[in-house]
């Protein structure tokens, strides 16, 4: 079968890595060259975990997280990393007990963390706060799964073109399918119930990186999150705000750094790593393309035309889990009307 992936983003990459992998010819398009920032598939980190406050994400997850081994094992490894996650926030937090409940429900191990803890030397929890690490999560580096998807996808006999798509119907006139991942474009392609957000993040000078062991998530209201070291040498972690950031048209090339949300940066690295004087290093900006509820959508507008907008900046770790569904929609295995929180548009 012949399958147009239109996007070549961690969604559009999962796709076509799995239609490869099943006998399937895959013409890969995207606007911009590969390894461009203008999205939300680039930089070096994003987390990958099991445990949701949803428990609708949790079991999902129980599928799409052992993906991530496949995967890193398939383009010859450096791409996942199991770190352990420490969701942490105050003993009442309704996302942390959800949390908690999801784990215990579907069996995954976890371990609850008091103020006196070990497994992040470096984060402070103060008297009635409580964490939940859970070993089986970790990170996966963005750009370098980028970068290997795409050299196994053309090594494999798919074909990548640069150029914009903008009527991806059309391509029904040379292919069987039509599968589109256009991340925050796919808002005015789809007339999808979508907000384009800005968000910043930044690498921070830590005097003890050995002591930044797992990635991190506080649970509030701006939920700012974290990684380790993204090497051995590196005395930098990377951490970001989850809340949302100023709204914007993905068309512009500016990417603006909210100084807001910077100082939310500094204020957490003052609270929980007693860094007295943050030295906040290349503050940077990505796009979240965000529903109301903070759910995916996908759908089906036309006849073998299947788009995805698995968003609202949570939805990285879910790629491969992603590609496989859409592959399975492209040979008529499921249809998106299979999981109907996600289906609310066609």
């Amino acid at each position: 079968m012949r399958v147009a992936v239109v996007g070549a983003g961690v969604m559009g990459l999962s796709s076509a890595l799995a239609l490869v992998r099943r006998g399937h010819a895959v013409t890969l398009f995207d606007q911009f060259p590969p390894g461009h920032t203008m999205g939300s598939s680039h930089g070096n980190s994003r987390i990958v975990r099991r445990d949701y406050p949803d428990p609708f994400y949790t079991r999902i997850m129980l599928e799409g997280y052992p993906l991530w081994s496949e995967i890193n094992e398939l383009l010859g490894g450096d791409i996942f990393f199991e770190s352990g996650l420490l969701y942490f926030g105050a003993e009442s937090d309704p996302d942390l007990i959800s949390l908690q409940a999801g784990l215990r429900e579907n069996g995954i191990d976890h371990q609850i963390i008091g103020e006196d803890q070990s497994v992040f030397p470096a984060l402070k929890l103060n008297a009635g706060e409580w964490g939940i690490f859970n070993p089986g999560a970790g990170w996966a580096h963005a750009d370098r799964f980028r970068a290997k998807a795409l050299s196994y996808v053309l090594e494999n006999g798919a074909t990548f073109v640069q150029e914009a798509v903008n009527n991806p119907a059309a391509l029904r006139n040379k292919v069987d399918r039509v599968i589109v991942t256009a991340g925050a474009w796919a808002k005015e392609m789809f007339t999808l119930p979508v907000t384009v957000n800005c968000q910043t993040f930044a690498y921070l000078e830590v005097p003890n990186p050995d002591a930044h062991g797992p990635v991190f998530i506080e649970s509030g209201p701006h939920g700012i999150y974290g990684f380790p070291p993204e090497s051995s040498t590196s005395n930098l972690i990377k951490f970001g705000v989850h809340s949302p950031g100023p709204e914007i048209d993905p068309k512009d090339d500016w990417r603006p750094i909210d100084e807001e949300k910077a100082e939310l940066l500094r204020d957490f690295a003052r609270r929980r790593f007693e860094i007295a004087n943050p030295n906040l290093v290349s503050i940077q900006a990505c796009l979240y393309t965000n529903t109301a509820n903070t759910d995916f959508i996908w759908g089906e507008p036309e006849t073998g035309l299947f788009f995805a907008s698995p968003c609202s900046g949570h939805g990285f770790k879910f790629g491969p889990w992603i590609g496989e569904r859409l592959a399975d929609f492209a040979e008529g295995k499921a249809h998106p009307r299979d999981w109907p929180r996600f289906n609310t548009v066609c």
